[in-house]
């Protein structure tokens, strides 16, 4: 069963704070709740703040997960770069403004899913 999308962004935002307003904008468009699992600045720019966040998915199989997934990554941006799944359903994707992507939340820069049935 696949019980949880993993998601890592990259925010802009000064602090932790600011970081989690973005965050509840987020979870607010989502169709299922959000949590911050991790924060830190993130190394390479240090602008920018990178969290992951977990959200719960309740799917059976690959193919009822990956449209589960795909339609709440779309009430967050669009278009997203989806990677191949493997042999044993695992599957992510991600979403750069760098590279043309659109957020409907300000602040958010990068944001990529992940998605396995592993416990």
């Amino acid at each position: 069963m696949f019980e949880t999308i993993w998601w890592r962004c990259h925010i802009r935002a000064n602090d932790r704070r600011a970081a989690e307003r973005v965050v509840g904008r987020l979870a607010a468009r989502l169709d299922r709740p959000l949590r911050t699992e991790t924060y830190e600045r993130y190394g390479r720019y240090p602008e920018l703040a990178q969290l992951c966040l977990m959200s719960p998915l309740g799917a059976v199989g690959p193919a009822a997960a990956l449209h589960t997934v795909l339609r709440s990554a779309w009430l967050l941006a669009s278009p997203w770069a989806l990677g191949a799944p493997t042999a044993d359903g695992e599957f992510d994707g991600v979403a750069s403004a760098s590279i043309g992507s659109r957020f409907v939340v300000p602040g958010v820069e990068w944001m990529e899913f992940h998605v396995n049935d592993l416990r």
